[in-house]
């Protein structure tokens, strides 16, 4: 009977991407008993909605000038009728509000433990695109300099076909609240082209595997705390990260060059000058001129400059999400080459 039961959750809920979550009512799925483990965390969660992903969407079949019927449709929110993308006829768009379900129910059913686990919301691109995060304190580690890293997983997705559903590790150091982006082991923990062919068994089964990545990132920290970089060479590497073209072009030119002079005598570049302050006036003097001082300068651009002027503040967390991968490849392509 149990086994029964299951196997009708499974199929009317987020396994069937184009049913709505709760569309049984919420009777009917109070009545079936969950067997996981972490459901009482996971309810606590799902208690508090889905917040700015709430709303619904459809499509339409996208129309020219002339009446002709394109082969592709649109994707539009129900609530407010804004476009969050266009698609081939064969694409089936999901709700952000279902993969937020999606990754509760990976989550619920994994191996972790959830015990005061939070989750935080947040869309941009008027819900184009969908980021919730999840932060575990049971899964608490020491950094190199004694202070705590907090394992953070990052589900993503989006209508706009700007990535596919994700689910991603890092983690969020306690005295910065710098997202420390990894750069060990697969980060990307599960994925999925298309929500219709999600796999939440399987997801479950491999996000656990987190925890060794997490230790695997713990492993490589220590080894640059102790790694040395001079302020020539962190210089570079925050040039080359944010693309400071004049800087990079003067450098190469200029084989004996120096800091200050390469400030002086090029157009300054305000996300550089955000990194050089943090990593000189803070993260040397407390971690020295090590690799280290260096990632945390990173990351705590990454994670906190602000964005340009020009930018719509209600699309900040796809500014933050760019930066973490910017960091993510930037510091992979410097290890490497050390």
């Amino acid at each position: 009977m149990i086994k029964v039961l299951k196997q009708l959750y499974d199929k009317y809920t987020i396994n069937s991407p184009a049913i709505s979550v709760g569309l049984l009512g919420d009777n009917t799925m109070n009545n079936v008993t969950n067997m996981f483990g972490n459901t009482t965390a996971m309810d606590a969660i799902r208690a508090n909605g889905y917040g700015d992903a709430d709303f619904d969407i459809a499509t339409a079949p996208l129309m020219y000038l002339n009446a002709y019927e394109s082969s592709k449709s649109v994707v539009y929110r129900t609530d407010n009728n804004q476009e969050l993308g266009v698609h081939g006829d064969r694409y089936v768009p999901v709700a952000p509000k279902n993969m937020i379900e999606a990754t509760r129910k990976i989550l619920e059913r994994s191996d972790l433990d959830l015990n005061g686990i939070t989750e935080s919301i947040s869309m941009s691109h008027g819900g184009g695109r969908t980021y919730v995060k999840y932060n575990l304190p049971e899964h608490t580690y020491l950094t190199p300099d004694g202070d705590t890293a907090t394992l953070q997983l990052l589900g993503t997705t989006s209508l706009d076909s700007t990535w596919p559903f994700m689910i991603s590790v890092g983690a969020i150091q306690q005295a910065c609240l710098n997202m420390q982006v990894f750069t060990s082991g697969n980060v990307a923990l599960y994925r999925s082209k298309h929500m219709k062919g999600l796999d939440i068994d399987h997801g479950s089964n491999v996000i656990i595997k987190c925890l060794d990545v997490f230790e695997n990132q713990r492993e490589q920290w220590a080894e640059w705390y102790k790694q040395p970089v001079s302020s020539h060479q962190a210089f570079k590497l925050f040039a080359e990260t944010v693309g400071w073209k004049g800087a990079l072009e003067y450098m190469k030119e200029n084989p004996d060059w120096i800091p200050q002079v390469v400030i002086n005598s090029v157009r300054r570049n305000k996300n550089f000058d955000y990194i050089w302050s943090r990593h000189m006036a803070h993260y040397t003097k407390k971690f020295g001129h090590s690799f280290w001082a260096a990632y945390n300068s990173l990351t705590d651009w990454s994670s906190h400059a602000p964005s340009s002027k020009r930018s719509d503040p209600a699309n900040r967390p796809a500014v933050l999400a760019k930066r973490s991968e910017v960091v993510r490849t930037a510091v992979t392509n410097w290890s490497k080459a050390a």
